[in-house]
């Protein structure tokens, strides 16, 4: 049975350098090989301030994977990787 994964990246375009941005979808894209229901999306809390409150972020970036707060800050590509693993293999 294959099982998806969910991940929603909460960042702040004024702080959040660009870098950091594509360092991060550049891992997800390279998981969809392994993990090909693995979806993603970037929410950006500069332009939409209710997200930090719904998520109850205090800074960014903030990366949720199914609905769990997993990182504060931008992880190491290793670690994120992992986290998404275990999530697919649950």
């Amino acid at each position: 049975m294959v099982i998806g994964v969910e991940v929603e990246v909460l960042i702040a375009s004024c702080c959040t350098p660009l870098e950091v941005r594509q360092k991060v979808v550049s891992v997800l894209e390279g998981m969809k090989g392994e993990v090909p229901d693995l979806a993603w999306r970037v929410m950006d809390v500069a332009e939409e301030p209710e997200l930090a409150v719904k998520y109850r972020v205090p800074i960014t970036p903030a990366i949720f994977i199914d609905g769990k707060l997993e990182f504060i800050g931008y992880p190491k590509q290793a670690a994120l990787q992992a986290k998404i693993r275990e999530n697919h293999h649950k």
